[in-house]
This record gives C-alpha cells, sequence and structure tokens, in this order.
C-alpha cells in the first residue's frame, strides 16, 4: 500500500494505524505510478490524479471532492477511463469531476450488480461515489451480520 497526503503527517498517522506493509509517498504521482487499484479521498477542488499517471486497466475509486465545482480527477481520466457511479443522477448533480470534464456516466453500480451493464476489468476504470443512504445501510448490515456471527460462537 502506497499512501499520500498533502500533510504528510497524516499520511504518516494513516500507515501506522493499519498492519501491514504502508509506503509514504513524497507525491501523489510516486503514490499511483504502476498501481492496480487508486483510491481518492480528498476534499480537492482542483485535480490531484492525473490520466498520465494511471497505468491502462487500473481502477479508481474516486470517493471524495463531492461538489459540482470540486475535482480530483483530470479531463484525461475522466474521458479515457469506462466511468461507473453510484447515482447518475447524483453524479449529473454533484460530481464536478464527471461534470466540469463532460465524461459519460456507463452504468450506475446497481447495473453492474444485476447484470445489466459489464464490469470493464480490462479497462481502466472509475467509480465516481457520491455516496448513498443505501450504501451505508449495506454496510452497517455487513458489520452488524458480522458481529451476531462471532459473538454467537462459544
Amino acid at each position: 500500500v502506497r499512501v499520500w497526503s498533502n500533510r504528510k503527517q497524516s499520511a504518516e498517522k494513516f500507515s501506522q494505524s493499519v498492519s501491514g506493509p504502508v509506503m509514504v509517498c513524497g507525491s501523489v504521482e510516486e503514490a499511483v505510478r504502476g498501481a492496480d487499484a487508486i483510491v481518492t479521498v480528498t476534499r480537492a477542488t482542483e485535480p490531484v490524479l492525473f490520466g498520465q499517471w494511471v497505468k491502462p486497466g487500473a481502477h479508481v475509486a474516486a470517493v471524495g471532492a463531492c461538489r459540482p465545482n470540486w475535482r480530483e480527477l483530470d479531463d484525461s481520466l475522466m474521458k479515457e477511463a469506462v466511468v461507473y457511479t453510484d447515482s447518475r443522477e447524483g453524479a449529473m448533480a454533484e460530481s464536478g469531476d464527471v461534470i466540469l470534464s463532460g465524461a459519460e456516466v456507463f452504468a450506475e453500480l446497481g447495473d453492474v450488480v444485476n447484470g445489466t451493464k459489464p464490469a470493464h476489468r480490462e479497462k481502466t476504470t472509475v467509480f465516481k461515489s457520491l455516496g448513498m443512504g443505501v450504501e451505508d445501510a449495506v454496510s452497517a448490515q455487513l458489520v452488524f451480520d458480522q458481529w451476531k456471527a462471532k459473538a454467537s460462537k462459544p
């Protein structure tokens, strides 16, 4: 795992809070070059991740920059990748990454789960998450179910 933050102290704190090897990087480019999976969780108003740094076939989960005028990802990445989102309507109203780049949303997450649209694993993909209550509810249910299963074991 490679991590970068605009505040190095935050990246170091994160690296110490998880088990396993974590390398704190001095730049976004250093953190993402050659990565199979990239997660952006920022409050960026301008792109911090550029398509030229992302290897073909990588997956980007873009969780931050959740305002219509905020960006994490540049136009190149948004236009060249297959873009998925949790809500097409939400992305067109709330995601600066989608709105400002003019990128086309290929599918909603539910389309892939239901089998009506494919998950293009061989292509560079972006999942632009805006957060939906149902995602929180499903996550909470999974955690609860695991806790309940552990609690019921002798």
